[in-house]
């Protein structure tokens, strides 16, 4: 038994990168741990490492760009494991155009719909339940483009990620009152798949100095960890070497 026994997780983007990382370390101190993202056969790998090791693992396969579809991954998640304890709202993209004029209108659309609306879509499928129960906590992975808006993680991303911290601030302004808490994590340079799609090209002893997928589970899993009178709501995090 954990510290985050008797949790339920629900992990967006859990195929790779932060999201897998965050999903394998709450099962290791006990979490039942829902894993959402498109790539069935990539999620299928995550929950067959957690449950290796004794962990719970749902597999909700899930586009979270379409309402429907984030809407009964939640409602998998209730039948499965029972009340939602903790979101984190991990799921984002990037894309390799970064300024205004080469950022095609429907890859704006796309990309705030995957890093921004559905992170509003899942909060909203949540946050009812975690009102009424009296608890709750919603982790917000963004980024330091959220601060510090650049043309290195783009136009598109930078926005979706400045009102990522919005919906964090609205979150803690609607759940604070009834025990519901929101924390906006933003890592600075992350060595994920989305450093495949810079412009130029990033060696591997730099990737190396780069916040790893382990640094953001290690910070979930502390946020977790935390009793409910404590509310972190923004912790910034950059490389040592940059």
């Amino acid at each position: 038994m954990g510290p985050l026994n008797d949790k339920t997780i629900i992990v967006t983007g859990a195929s790779s990168g932060f999201g897998e990382a965050i999903a394998i370390a709450c099962a290791a101190e006990g979490a039942r741990v829902s894993l959402v993202a498109r790539r069935v056969a990539a999620l299928e790998r995550v929950a067959a490492d957690i449950r290796a090791t004794g962990g719970l693992a749902l597999v909700c396969p899930a586009d979270v760009s379409d309402d429907d579809q984030v809407y009964a991954a939640v409602e998998k998640t209730r039948e499965a494991f029972g009340s939602i304890d903790i979101l984190v709202n991990n799921a984002g993209v990037n894309i390799p155009q970064r300024s205004i004029e080469e950022t095609e209108p429907e890859q704006w659309r796309k990309l705030l719909e995957v890093n921004l609306t559905s992170a509003f879509v899942f909060t909203r499928a949540v946050l009812p339940a975690m009102k009424a129960r009296g608890d709750g906590l919603i982790i917000n992975i963004a980024s330091r483009a959220a601060m510090v808006p650049n043309l290195r993680a783009g136009v598109a991303y930078s926005t979706s990620k400045i009102g990522m911290e919005a919906l964090n601030d609205i979150i803690n302004l609607e759940g604070n009152a009834v025990g519901v808490r929101a924390c906006i994590v933003n890592p600075g340079a992350g060595n994920t798949p989305i450093m495949d799609l810079r412009p130029v090209h990033i060696s591997h002893e730099e990737r190396m100095k780069m916040i790893q997928s382990e640094d953001i589970a290690a910070t979930v899993v502390y946020l977790a960890k935390l009793p409910k009178r404590v509310n972190v709501n923004l912790i910034s995090m950059l490389p040592t070497q940059r």
